[in-house]
This record gives structure tokens, sequence and C-alpha cells, in this order.
């Protein structure tokens, strides 16, 4: 429960800050946040970006190939999270699902909105995640991560494959 309260308080004002930080503004296709947070063995992971960015558009899909995009777009987020998020093997962390939607804040707007739960055998401060988002949706050009780990609070811009951060 106390992890649930820290992520809420967390990821909105986090969130804000990464907002007010980029020159951009709130929506700017590409450019996305991601937020993880643990506490011991257990976290949270957070993601927010333009539904563009995953499919390929931001209107409510009507069309069977609008919609075979969507559902291929989200089922990525689904099963290659592990691929796009890596922890090392040595914590044998597993990624699940909690909840992936889009919401569409305009008929001509919507974010793709990700969150998982993560549990690990090992902590993972220490050790370092690397972050290959970009394998899977090429059109992610900025993505903000906020990671807590214990005492260790991290970020950093993952704006390429291959983008590792060190939890020390």
């Amino acid at each position: 429960m106390k992890l649930v309260l820290f992520l809420l308080i967390w990821v909105s004002t986090g969130f804000a800050t990464v907002h007010e930080h980029r020159e951009h503004g709130a929506h700017s296709h590409g450019a996305g946040t991601l937020g993880i947070a643990f506490d011991g063995l257990k976290g949270k992971i957070d993601f927010k970006i333009p539904s563009d960015s995953i499919f390929g558009f931001e209107y409510v899909a009507k069309s069977d190939k609008d919609k075979k995009k969507r559902d291929e777009g989200l089922s990525k987020l689904e099963t290659k999270i592990s691929e796009m998020l890596v922890f090392e093997p040595a914590l044998n962390c597993k990624i699940t699902k909690d909840k992936i939607e889009v919401v569409a804040e305009s008929p001509k707007h919507s974010d793709t909105v990700a969150s998982y739960n993560v549990t690990c055998d090992k902590s993972p401060v220490g050790t370092e995640l690397t972050f290959n988002f970009q394998k899977q949706f090429p059109k992610i050009k900025d993505l903000d991560v906020q990671i807590v780990a214990d005492n260790v609070q991290k970020s950093i811009e993952a704006n390429k494959n291959n983008t590792k951060l060190f939890l020390k």
C-alpha cells in the first residue's frame, strides 16, 4: 500500500516536472514518460506516450486496418516489455501487465498508457537497466525515465536503443 501511495504522488508530481522540463510542451509526438518505482523486490512501472508513437495515429480506430494497427501496437506493449526494459538476468525479474489502455483526450489526440508490476528475486540497486523501446517503436524519440529503488533516485533520457542506467 505504501508503494501505491508513493507512486500516485510521485507520478502526479514527477511527470508534471518532466513535462515542464521539456520545451516542446505536454504533447509532442515521439515524447513519453516512463516511471519505475521499487519497494524492496516489488515494483511498479508506468508508461505514457502519444498513441502515434505506438500505432501510428491518435484518432479513434474505426476501420479494420486501423484496429489491426492499434491492436498490434498494444500487443507489443504487453508481450515485448521485457525486451524494451531489460533487467540484469541474475535478478530474475518478472514483468506482468497491470493495465494497457488508449486514453482519448480529444477526437484527434490520444495517449497510450501502460502500467506493469515487476517482481525480482534480488534488488535492482547496484545493477544496470537497459532501455530498448525504439526496437519495437521507432517513433519514440524522447523517453524521459525516472526511477526510484530503495534510496536510489535516477533519471535518464532513453532516446535510443541500448541506453543503460546504473542504479547506484
